[in-house]
């Protein structure tokens, strides 16, 4: 389901984005047709727009067919999540340091952090004009709003509790309290919010919302932990070698250095707020040895396991169903075998 609905809808989806934001920033940024450009560049280079496509997904959650018709009645509010994604990324690229992503410069990199950090803000602008835009009735209409306001406020405080973590030794912070940020500065904004725009544009009760909402953070908590090991242990994923560097508190870092017995070469290390690049093979390699990075995979696997048995049970139509059982296999299921299975 998740293959065939991206193939039906992705012409139409990046279609209609490029031409939203062709319209916004020609509106708006025309005095600034440098930073107008730069914004296209980096926006467009995501050809998957995986947020708009969970949207209408939850739009169309209690039906018994789901087709290229979505966009034709949802139109370009399905592209809220999404600028939403740019105004959080944009600043990540910013206390990040990254400089390209999905192939292009990121907007740090071509403008500068000032001018990045305030276009990023500008950003919300086009989210209001999306809600402003969208034929939906105005108590609708201002659901959409709180239920946006909603997810950024959970997303920021995450971010700020993550920061606050990384003053933190390590081996003082729970597990738990790291799924919690997974849960708020990740799952909520990538996967919750999505299909809860789609869920209030469909003129849907809250109730479904609420029903949903489990299985979403703990698919969007999953696959957290999935790019962690991905970045951390091979720099494949979303993650570079910078995370390390940094010692970013993952989960991963924290089985880790749970099971680092005093004395171990790596006990200094890890017992900083930044290591070095000679740790890092050491450190790469300790995941393995150590069990931690199976013990991180089993508890993805936990959440997928819980995930698989809850969908079924929610009030969704059969393709909503399968397209979650199918995202949930995609973004969780088919990357854990090489890192639970037995050492």
């Amino acid at each position: 389901m998740l293959t065939d609905l991206r193939r039906q809808l992705a012409p139409l989806l990046t279609a209609g984005y490029g031409e939203a934001v062709e319209r916004w920033t020609s509106r708006h940024l025309a005095d600034l047709p440098d930073l107008a450009t730069a914004y296209r560049a980096y926006t467009l280079a995501d050809r998957n727009l995986n947020r708009p496509l969970l949207t209408l997904v939850g739009y169309g959650a209690r039906r018994g067919g789901l087709g290229a018709e979505l966009y034709d009645e949802v139109g370009p509010a399905c592209f809220v999540a999404q600028v939403v994604r740019d105004f959080l990324a944009i600043h990540d690229d910013v206390v990040d340091g990254d400089r390209e992503k999905f192939g292009q410069p990121t907007l740090p990199a071509v403008l500068g952090n000032e001018a990045a950090i305030f276009f990023g803000d500008l950003l919300l602008g086009l989210v209001g004009d999306l809600i402003a835009g969208a034929s939906i009735p105005a108590e609708a209409r201002h659901r959409l709003q709180t239920r946006v306001l909603r997810a950024l406020r959970r997303v920021q405080h995450g971010q700020l509790t993550e920061l606050a973590l990384q003053r933190r030794p390590l081996r003082e912070i729970r597990t738990e309290t790291l799924l919690k940020v997974y849960a708020d500065k990740a799952a909520e904004y990538c996967y919750v919010l999505p299909f809860e725009i789609g869920i209030v544009l469909a003129g849907e009760s809250s109730a479904l919302a609420d029903a949903v909402r489990p299985v979403l953070l703990d698919i969007g908590v999953a696959s957290q932990i999935i790019d962690d090991i991905a970045g951390q242990t091979t720099g494949s994923g979303k993650d570079t070698p910078g995370e390390l560097l940094h010692l970013r508190r993952t989960v991963l870092l924290s089985e880790l250095s749970s099971r680092i017995p005093s004395g171990h070469p790596l006990e200094a290390a890890l017992s900083g707020q930044t290591a070095t690049a000679d740790d890092i093979p050491a450190i790469r390699e300790a995941f393995v040895s150590s069990g931690a990075l199976h013990a991180t995979g089993r508890r993805a696997e936990a959440l997928a396991d819980r995930t698989r048995a809850a969908i079924p049970t929610l009030p969704l139509g059969g393709p909503a169903t399968e397209y979650l059982m199918d995202l949930l296999a995609a973004r969780v299921t088919d990357n854990l075998a090489s890192w639970t299975t037995e050492e």
